[in-house]
């Protein structure tokens, strides 16, 4: 069944009233931060190795049981592409548009600011034309950290370091792609996601973009260093 919306504030008849902003904000704050702590456990891997490792894989598998009902109680409220959420009162409502969004697990309405659909459009058409790459990016390094990571809690002797240094090179050079690449492709209606699509909703795409840039130039430059021995 495709996610539904669910608003805990709603107005007198049934009628969704907007979430309180600074809940919806610190919420998806909130949710996203599992993501750079997962990453934390996986990259610099703090003795005990075993639990570092074990902390992450769980938080990496339990964050969406937050984040889908997360995403049901914002995705009607706030801007997908930007992030906005419309004033509570004072000067009626935001001009909006609906972005259908076409998942694994059924079709997902999301509200886009006036002009914010074309953009989220085109992110995802990207996305979804290069879904392959990007998986293989991210996910067989992911695989290939997580052998790494069990065979030396293990005590077997495995370069744990340039494992992890062809992780931040792979997944830095991935996000870039998916960050800057998107500009070159065109709107499709309506659009495919092929990741989860809650972890979009957390921050809002736009914001997402640019940590993307950033982090992923900076994974660049250290997983790059540390195979050259730089």
């Amino acid at each position: 069944m495709p996610p539904t919306l669910t608003t805990p504030d709603a107005t007198a008849g049934g009628v969704p009233a907007v979430p309180r902003r600074g809940r919806v904000i610190a919420a998806g704050i909130a949710l996203f931060l599992f993501i750079p702590l997962v990453l934390y456990l996986f990259v610099v891997h703090p003795e005990p190795v075993a639990a570092s490792a074990l902390a992450g894989v769980v938080l990496m598998l339990g964050h969406r049981l937050l984040a889908r009902p997360y995403m049901g109680w914002v995705r009607g409220a706030k801007c997908l592409w930007c992030n906005r959420v419309p004033p509570r009162s004072g000067g009626g409502e935001a001009a909006a548009e609906t972005l259908s969004l076409q998942t694994a697990g059924g079709s997902v309405e999301a509200r886009c600011c006036s002009g914010h659909g074309d953009p989220a459009a085109r992110f995802f058409a990207f996305v979804d034309a290069w879904r392959w790459v990007l998986r293989v990016g991210i996910f067989l390094p992911l695989l290939l950290l997580l052998a790494a990571l069990a065979a030396t809690a293990a005590g077997l002797d495995v370069r744990l370091a340039a494992v992890t240094d062809v992780f931040r090179l792979s997944v830095g050079l991935t996000v870039n792609l998916a960050a800057w690449g998107y500009l070159t492709a065109r709107p499709a209606r309506p659009a495919r996601v092929p990741f989860p699509v809650h972890n979009f909703f957390l921050l809002g795409v736009w914001p997402l973009l640019w940590i993307f840039r950033l982090v992923g130039v900076w994974w660049i430059w250290k997983g790059a260093g540390g195979l050259l021995g730089l």
